[in-house]
Order: C-alpha cells, then structure tokens, then sequence
C-alpha cells in the first residue's frame, strides 16, 4: 500500500490514539501526524495517564509532528504541500479545516466523527447521544469541507446503546466497530473507489461545547433524565449541598413510591441516599443516589458525604 497519510488528532483522546494505532498497523507511509494545540487537549473520552499517545508512537519512529496553533495558516500549508500526502485522515481533531488545507492531498481528506451524521454534527457527538437518551449511536466516516461534519458520508456504523452506557463504554465499542474502517478507506483510496453519499441538509442536529452549566443537576427533572445524566458521566454531574459542591457517581431510579420536594433527602441508608425528584409541588418519584465526591474530596458513599457534610433527613439539595 503506497498511498501517503497525514493522519490528525487529539494526543488526549482514546479515540484518536486507537484508528491512529490501526492506521500504523497498515503499509502506508506515515507522513507526519498534527495534533491540536495543547489548549484544546481536551476530551470526554482521555487516554488513561501513562499510555502512549499516537504523538509518543509518531516520535518513537521518527514521524513528523505538528501542533499548530493555526492549521490554516499558509506556512503551515507550505509544511504540508512539501510533505506531498496522498490522503488526510482525520479522527477528533477539533479544529476546522479551512479550504487551502483540504485541497493538498489529491486523493481525500476525511473524517471519523462518532455519530449517524447527519445527526449530532459537532462537539462530543456521543456525549450528546447518550444525553438525548437515543437508542442508536455509531460512527460515520466522511468527506472533509469547510462545514461542520457536512461532507459526503462514507462509511457508517451503528451500535445500539445500553442503559446503563458511559461515554467511555459506547466509545469502546464505537471504536470495536470503527478501527477498521482505516484499513478499509486506505484501500478504497488506492483503488480509487472510495464510495460517497451526500447528506441529507434538511435533517440532523448539531452540537457544540460542553459547559459546566450541562452537568447540574435539577431535581424538578424526572427519575429518569437524572439517572441516565449522573451514569453518562460519573464524577461529573453535581448539585449544591451545604454550602459545597457535590459531584455524584452512580444513581438509580427509586421504585417504592416515595415523594418529596424535588432535591429532599427522603432517606440515608448504609451507603446510598434516596433524594426526591420531579416537577411536582410535592415531587413524583425519587432517585438513589450510591456514590458522591465532595469539593476536593476523594469519591465516598453518599451516606458518608451527607454524614460530613451535616445534611438529615429532609435536607433540600440544589
């Protein structure tokens, strides 16, 4: 396989460093890969802290690597002229290519964004996807233009999701499926066979950045929406509670019929809290929630937490 790739990522990200590792395992030559700017490092699904990033694999066989603060700039488009690639691979980079860049390989500059495009375009697509409860996720590979996950589809693949998914478990099998869709777009490039499909423009969804503002809790929502919210991300979601805030890790939806003021703690058991839920005066259904980290605090049961943080029963969280 003779075809030159400059493959583009996240240095942070499981899911770059992952197709980034089928990519090696293939006899194309590897003309230099570019990361994001270390500003934007930033990822729902990172790499676990002491495993090689595709940045580390790159430097250890000698590849060029590049993290310019401007991808479009025309020295960097000089850069990549000089390094004559065939085919631009592109997995989490989260910066947009602008024209001058995607007209330098010959052949294609595409994408694999980890949605059904035209659905989730954007930011965190599978953030987002567990978010909006779907059924469905997966994994589309698409033509490069100056859109947002606009291009022409590729490939796609679909994973159902679970209920009780993160964002790191339906990545991995996302990725189960995905990683060798590189081998297989090497080759379609080489053959030049590489098949299009545009994208309908009158559906879909986008979606942007993550705010600390996405991950608070309102208790007035219901059992449901909270549970599937504080498992998606565990650590992450939090509410107000005496004076602090309270990061939660796992939740699960009440079934004995008890109520209360959405963010009441109706109960504290052994290890886990029952707090009152719902948009009701008086609420409509309740939550356990089993583990929680207090501000600068290491993950406890959520018993613990509210026995230091001095919250009784009939405490109001939020």
């Amino acid at each position: 396989m003779g075809i030159r790739v400059v493959f583009w990522g996240n240095s942070q990200s499981v899911f770059s460093s992952r197709h980034f590792a089928a990519l090696e395992a293939l006899s194309c030559d590897l003309a230099a890969v570019v990361d994001v700017p270390a500003a934007k490092r930033v990822s729902t699904n990172p790499l676990p802290e002491g495993l090689p990033n595709f940045v580390d694999v790159a430097r250890q066989k000698k590849i060029p690597v590049f993290a310019p603060d401007n991808p479009n700039g025309p020295d960097f488009v000089n850069e990549l002229q000089r390094l004559t690639p065939d085919l631009f691979i592109a997995v989490g980079y989260a910066m947009i290519l602008k024209p001058a860049v995607l007209a330098v390989p010959p052949q294609l500059a595409a994408n694999f964004h980890a949605s059904l495009l035209p659905h989730f375009r954007g930011k965190h697509p599978v953030f987002w996807t567990l978010r909006n409860g779907e059924r469905w996720a997966g994994l589309t590979v698409h033509c490069m233009d100056p859109g947002i996950d606009t291009g022409d589809i590729i490939y796609q693949v679909k994973v159902r999701t679970r209920r009780d998914d993160t964002v790191a478990s339906l990545y991995g099998r996302i990725m189960d499926r995905s990683a060798g869709l590189v081998g297989r777009l090497a080759a379609d490039v080489e053959a030049s066979t590489v098949p299009r499909l545009a994208q309908p423009f009158a559906e879909g969804s986008y979606f942007s950045s993550i705010n600390d503002e996405d991950f608070q809790i309102d208790w007035r929502w219901n059992a449901e929406r909270i549970r599937r919210f504080i498992t998606i991300t565990p650590g992450k979601c939090y509410s107000m509670a005496g004076g602090q805030r309270l990061a939660f890790f796992r939740a699960e939806t009440a079934r004995d019929g008890r109520t209360g003021i959405p963010g009441a703690l109706l109960a504290i058991g052994r290890t886990r809290c029952l707090i009152a839920v719902g948009d009701g005066a008086a609420g409509d259904g309740a939550v356990w929630i089993g583990r929680a980290r207090r501000e600068g605090g290491e993950e406890q049961s959520m018993a613990a937490a509210c026995s230091q943080l001095g919250l009784p029963v009939g405490a109001v969280l939020g």
